[in-house]
């Protein structure tokens, strides 16, 4: 089925980053939309409208091939979604609104906003409160203000135009995120203005998700599940998740001192004397793994065996790779293998991009990769580096640039900077330490040497 996916201010299609790759793998075709004006920070957006962003999801309605598709609007973008369904109600099958409201006709879509030189840029996340940034961490706000772009004035401020009273029996999802149902229907009985659309809709559900403002950035998998389980994707019955715990909890718990969190999951090395003696590592790791029903990838190499534990494509942690991490550990130990974390290097390649570039399918196709999220490739068997599409800023017409990105343990990162420097390199930028270093190499190839993942409270 179609899905059509608006986020709220500052964010384009980039926000769905996680969302739109796991419906896709379900089956359905997400549309993640990047609207009038968010295209980039450069981009004009002084003559934007919210009109103009209605009319751009009323296009992807009109473009979807089905018969019917799934609105799903996020925080402003649910009074956008709300006004499509209203041009287009023959074409909805339901409205999914994540932490926002259904904006009635004659209102703003938005109050409380003061915007300036005709956008509204994201505020300094001082002026939220504290509920709206629950679990987004220090790296995801570092994350979303380098994405970020500002919102036009006018459609911040813009009018909202309803015609068609048909809109109101299209079935709706409501999803509570920093506030709960319990709030969000008392809010309704209270007669508070910017709610009191729903009390005019004939099929409502409202669900909790208890997160932060942004679901699809702190708890994409859980908000994924959610959707697929609305009618007429489901039938209502929400999955149990998976609960991913962040690196620190991983470090936190017993038995897994011998590992390290680094890219895509937890990593340990064991030394072994022999490839026979690393061979029979591997045999006992295979009956703890059925165990557990959690299976690990494992290298193994004349001078020890390399374990990785696998939860999920993107490297999230789960409870689950801590319990097998413990075991194998004890299994190491066991047969005398001593782990060495000085062994441990993830490496990626960051490949620079133009704006309108787009050159992933390239790689992709080239390197025998699958897609990840909005600007990740991978190796669908997890063996060789994964390649990163960024944006190259600022913008240079007919040029890429590519670098490497090396992921150590923090007991190793100076350690690994310091022969860097020693073999020739030189210190470029310091300034995102002690998460990252940038170094350059003598013929001026550039190598970011990382250990932020290895301490991070942000799940993934």
């Amino acid at each position: 089925m179609d899905i059509i996916l608006v986020a709220g201010l500052w964010m384009g299609g980039w926000a769905w980053y996680q969302v739109a790759p796991a419906l896709e793998e379900a089956g359905h075709r997400p549309v993640a939309l990047t609207l009038p004006g968010m295209e980039s920070a450069d981009a004009d957006r002084s003559a934007i409208t919210l009109d103009d962003h209605v009319a751009a999801v009323v296009a992807a309605i009109d473009a979807a091939p089905g018969e019917k598709v799934i609105l799903v609007g996020h925080s402003a973008g649910a009074g956008i979604v709300y006004a499509a369904a209203d041009a287009r109600p023959h074409r909805v099958a339901r409205l999914i609104l994540i932490g926002g409201f259904p904006t009635p006709d004659g209102a703003p879509l938005l109050s409380g906003y003061e915007p300036v030189g005709g956008e509204l840029p994201l505020p300094d996340w001082s002026e939220f409160d504290e509920a709206d940034l629950r679990d987004l961490g220090e790296g995801g706000m570092a994350a979303f203000r380098a994405y970020a772009i500002p919102s036009p004035a006018g459609v911040v401020t813009g009018i909202q135009h309803l015609h068609d009273d048909r809109r109101r029996a299209i079935p709706v999802t409501a999803v509570a995120t920093e506030y709960s149902v319990a709030d969000l229907r008392s809010w309704i009985d209270e007669g508070a203005a910017p709610v009191q659309e729903f009390a005019t809709m004939e099929d409502v559900t409202f669900l909790d998700l208890p997160t932060g403002h942004w679901p699809q950035l702190t708890r994409p998998q859980s908000l994924v599940r959610l959707i697929l389980a609305q009618p007429p994707l489901g039938d209502g019955t929400i999955a149990p998740e998976v609960e991913t715990i962040s690196a620190q909890t991983f470090h936190a718990s017993e038995g897994v001192e011998d590992w390290r969190v680094l890219y895509w999951g937890a990593h340990a090395f064991f030394r072994a004397g022999s490839l026979a003696q690393g061979a029979r590592l591997v045999a006992e790791i295979v009956p703890i793994a059925e165990e557990l029903d959690h299976f690990p990838d494992i290298d193994l190499r004349p001078e020890g065996v390399f374990v990785k534990t696998f939860s999920r494509p993107d490297g999230a942690l789960s409870r689950a790779d801590a319990d097998l991490a413990a075991s194998v550990s004890r299994a190491a130990r066991d047969l005398g293998l001593e782990p060495d974390p000085s062994a441990l290097t993830v490496v990626g390649i960051a490949v620079a991009q133009g704006p309108d570039a787009h050159v992933r399918p390239f790689w992709s196709a080239a390197l025998g990769y699958d897609p990840l999220g909005a600007e990740d490739a991978i190796d669908p068997l997890r063996r060789n580096p994964h390649v990163w599409f960024h944006p190259l800023a600022p913008p240079k017409p007919g040029r890429g640039r590519t670098h490497i990105d090396i992921s150590v343990p923090r007991d190793q990162v100076q350690a690994r900077i310091a022969a860097a420097l020693a073999a020739g390199g030189r210190m470029t930028d310091d300034s995102h330490a002690p998460n990252y270093w940038t170094l350059t190499s003598p013929d001026n190839h550039g190598v970011d040497i990382a250990a932020w993942t290895d301490d991070s409270d942000f799940p993934g």
